[in-house]
């Protein structure tokens, strides 16, 4: 394989976006993936953030993506954003929804 492919195949990778929709004690969440970041908000017009409700995007993710979130960034619109930590067999996205 050639360093041309290598490369196309890893901007391709890094451009899939998927996007799944995850229920967690009643709750629904969108967990967004795009090559190893994610962002991870919960459906409602109305979150308080706390702990608990950080907690269950993480878990949203982990359901997700198979993947641990790490590298978080701080957010001040209760959305849940970072890098992803995957084991091997999870490190690429599926295309089913």
């Amino acid at each position: 394989m050639t360093i041309a492919a290598l490369i196309a195949g890893h901007a391709a990778l890094a451009s899939e976006k998927t996007s799944k929709r995850v229920d967690i004690d009643g709750k629904t969440y969108r967990v967004t993936r795009s090559g190893d970041t994610v962002v991870v908000a919960r459906k409602s017009f109305l979150v308080s953030y706390d702990i608990g409700e950080r907690d269950a995007q993480r878990r949203a993710v982990l359901i997700a993506t198979g993947c641990q979130i790490v590298d978080e960034l701080p957010s001040t619109d209760a959305r849940l954003r970072g890098k992803l930590q995957c084991p091997e067999a999870a490190a690429k996205p599926s295309k089913r929804q």
